[in-house]
C-alpha cells in the first residue's frame, strides 16, 4: 500500500527534525563545557580553571621561592573572546590564536606568562619545573604559552627536572588533581 502525500511530508519532517537535533548535539559536544562557577580569579584579575588555579598559585609561589616572578597575561577566554582574536589572526592583525572551540584557553585550563625569550630566566625555569605542576608547553612557536594537563604531563624522575637534569634539592611532589 503506497504512502499518501501526507504520510511522505509527515516522514520527511521527520527526519529532518532528527537530523537537525543530531547536528545540533553534535555540534553541542564540540564546545568547551567550563561552568563560570568552576573559574577562579588570579591575582592580577585573570580566571583559570580551580584546579588549574591551585597549580598555578603553587607554581608561582614555588617559582618566587627560585626568585623568579611569573605573571599571567591571560587565562580563561570566552567564546567571544577567543572568535574575535581568531578573527583578528585571520585578517593578519593579530597573534597566532586557535579557532574558538579548540583552544584551552577556553576551557580556563591554558595561560599566557610574561617569560621573555627562550633564553630568559623566567623561560627556564619554567622549562625546569613546570611539569611538577602539571603545566606543559603545547604551541612550541609560543614560549609564553602553557597549559595545564596533570594526567598527561609526565612528572619528571626522582632527582631531575623536567628537562632532565639533575637537581641538587629535593622537588615538591607532582600535582595529581584533574579538571572536573
Amino acid at each position: 500500500m503506497p504512502l499518501s502525500l501526507p504520510r511522505w511530508s509527515l516522514l520527511l519532517l521527520l527526519c529532518l527534525l532528527a537530523c537537525d537535533a543530531l547536528a545540533t548535539e553534535t555540534e553541542r559536544a564540540r564546545r568547551p563545557k567550563v561552568k563560570t562557577s568552576k573559574l577562579v580569579r588570579l591575582p592580577g584579575g585573570e580566571r583559570l580553571h580551580r584546579d588549574a588555579a591551585l597549580a598555578y598559585q603553587r607554581m608561582a609561589q614555588a617559582a618566587e621561592t627560585d626568585g623568579v616572578r611569573l605573571r599571567v597575561t591571560s587565562g580563561y577566554r570566552s567564546p567571544r573572546e577567543q572568535r574575535w582574536l581568531y578573527e583578528q589572526y585571520r585578517k593578519g592583525k593579530g597573534n597566532k590564536a586557535a579557532r574558538p572551540g579548540r583552544s584551552n584557553h577556553q576551557r580556563g585550563l591554558a595561560v599566557d606568562l610574561i617569560v621573555g625569550p627562550a633564553t630568559s630566566q623566567r623561560f627556564e625555569w619554567l622549562a625546569a619545573n613546570a611539569c611538577r605542576f602539571g603545566f606543559r608547553r603545547t604551541v612550541r612557536s609560543e614560549p609564553w604559552h602553557w597549559e595545564y594537563s596533570p594526567r598527561t604531563t609526565l612528572p619528571p624522575l626522582a632527582g631531575e627536572d623536567c628537562l632532565g637534569r639533575p637537581v641538587e634539592r629535593e622537588a615538591p611532589p607532582v600535582v595529581e588533581n584533574a579538571p572536573s
